[in-house]
Parts: structure tokens; C-alpha cells; sequence
């Protein structure tokens, strides 16, 4: 008997959980397999979540909530065969979107206890201590999340709250990027660090990402207009906006940024402080995702 370990933010995306959990409850009823549910708390949650791997010995671990979520349960598997499912219930969804996962609960239930297919995913390292599986930024996107992080507001229109009051804050950014392929000035208002081609809302941030190819873009917005970043928060339109907006892209396997000040900073919709240096690398297929059969993007 198969057994599944599911990990539930009980608060993520503001969403009642209960549909979820009584889902799980009538397919494990169906399928024979046997479950534990793991809650997280927002204190030790990788120690917890650890003992509980090394405990029961789950064949998958399904994250239940966002990318914050996803990225919890990726780092207490790096590099374990145990495949990782996805069950969205974010706000946004940003890597459940970025790998077509299904955002109706019964079709994703239904992947990420019976999904036979995995993905090999790179994941990002940042300042040797913090990692990523989605998008890391520095400037007027992280403003938001530590604002929407104090507020308690897990919905959308939470984070939508924030808008104003970060666009009205923001100053223009000077940084220094060094990569392997060269030396390159810039300034913007946004430094986003992808492992994706795009926001959970849809917006593209690149044409050329892929989460398995063992690169990253870094995205440089050197002008953002309020209504970019409100559809940037709020929209699910699957296109460029402003093809010029999003051409200052660089991919690479390493970088270090130097920004000509401290500045917030965010991982995964995780608020992680101000800074004014950043090293960033990649793992190379550490995790193992779920994905629908056939239809993985690369």
C-alpha cells in the first residue's frame, strides 16, 4: 500500500481547507493507499516536517498551499527520489502554474496522489543559505510581500492592498551583475531572479525559462508603470504586455549582484530582509515534481 504524506498550510491563499482534506479522505477510500497529514505552523516547520520524512517513509509528499509550500517540502527532499505533488492552494500558484498543474481541486487531487510522471527540477541558491524554486526579487515586488506578510491578509486582495503604498515608496535601484558570460551595469525598479518563464498570475517574465535546464533569467524592470504592476499582481492574461518591458533579460548558471543600497528582498512570496549583495547558483534537478503526462512545458 502506497503511502502519502500530505503537508497543509492551513492559512495559505485565505482558502478553507476542508473540501481538500475531505477529498483526500474519499479517494484514499477509493484507491487504497495510506496517508498522514502534516500541518505546518509557520515556527520549526522544517524540523518537523524532517522527522515526520524520516518517520513514516512516504513513497510522495504532496504540498498543499502555495509556493512557499512547494518550496518547504522541496528542500527536505533535496535530492531524494521521492517525488513531490502538487495540490495549489495559494493565492497566486506560481510553480503550479509555470507546470500546468490542474487548478480545479478534483483533477489536482487526483494527479498528485495518482500522477505517474516527474520532472526533474533545478532549484536556486541564494547567499549560500537560502533556496528558491519559483522567483526571487529585490525592489518594489518584495516591498509588497513584506507589507502583505505584515498585514496577515493571505487572499489577493490583500496582496492588491499593497500596490499603491509600494509604487508610491519605490526608488530607482543602480546594481552591478557579474556573471560567468560578463560585467553589466544597470538600474530598474525590480531585479526579478526566475527559475520560471512567469508570475503565478500568467504574466511572462521570459520566453526562454525552463526550471530543468540548470539556468536562471535575471530580469531587470527599469521602468514599471502602475498599471503593469497591478496586472504583474492581479491578472491572468497569458502574454506580454509591453514586449519592451521584459527584454532586459539575462540567463545564467551564477551571479552576483551588487545594488548600490539595501533593499527588501523576497523568495517564494517569503519576505527575507533588506540587501545589498546577492550570490545566486543553481542545483541541478534536485527535486523531483509531479506533472501531468505529456504535458511538462520546457
Amino acid at each position: 500500500m502506497e503511502k502519502i504524506l500530505f503537508v497543509m498550510n492551513p492559512v495559505s491563499g485565505g482558502i478553507d481547507k476542508d473540501e481538500a482534506i475531505l477529498r483526500i479522505h474519499w479517494l484514499a477510500v477509493r484507491e487504497k493507499f495510506d496517508f498522514k497529514f502534516q500541518y505546518t505552523t509557520g515556527v520549526n516547520d522544517d524540523e518537523a516536517l524532517r522527522h515526520e520524512i524520516n518517520w513514516y517513509r512516504p513513497d510522495r509528499v504532496v504540498a498543499c498551499g502555495g509556493d512557499g509550500t512547494v518550496l518547504l517540502v522541496a528542500r527536505n527532499l533535496l535530492n531524494e527520489d521521492t517525488p513531490i505533488g502538487i495540490l495549489p492552494l495559494g493565492s497566486a500558484n506560481g510553480l503550479a502554474t509555470e507546470l500546468a498543474i490542474p487548478d480545479t481541486l478534483p483533477e489536482a487531487v487526483e494527479l498528485a496522489v495518482n500522477g505517474q510522471t516527474s520532472r526533474p527540477i533545478d532549484l536556486l541558491r541564494f547567499n549560500q543559505k537560502y533556496l528558491g524554486i519559483h522567483l526571487g526579487d529585490v525592489g518594489v515586488n518584495a516591498l509588497i510581500v513584506k507589507n502583505y506578510a505584515k498585514s496577515g491578509d493571505r487572499r489577493m486582495v490583500g496582496y492588491a492592498k499593497h500596490l499603491f503604498r509600494a509604487f508610491q515608496e519605490s526608488e530607482l535601484m543602480r546594481y552591478t551583475i557579474k556573471t560567468p558570460e560578463g560585467e553589466y551595469q544597470k538600474e530598474g525598479y525590480m531585479l526579478a531572479f526566475a527559475n520560471a518563464r512567469r508570475f503565478g498570475t500568467g504574466i511572462y517574465l521570459s520566453l526562454n525559462g525552463s526550471m530543468s535546464d540548470g539556468l536562471f533569467e535575471i530580469c531587470n524592470f527599469r521602468e514599471i508603470e502602475l498599471e503593469e504592476l497591478i496586472n504583474l499582481g492581479l491578472t491572468k492574461f497569458e502574454l506580454f504586455l509591453d514586449e519592451e518591458m521584459y527584454s532586459d533579460v539575462i540567463s545564467c548558471k551564477e551571479a552576483e549582484i551588487t545594488i548600490d543600497r539595501k533593499i527588501d528582498f523576497q523568495i517564494d512570496g517569503e519576505y527575507i530582509g533588506k540587501v545589498d549583495h546577492l550570490t545566486i547558483s543553481m542545483i541541478e534537478s534536485a527535486v523531483k515534481v509531479i506533472v501531468t503526462g505529456g504535458e511538462d512545458e520546457e
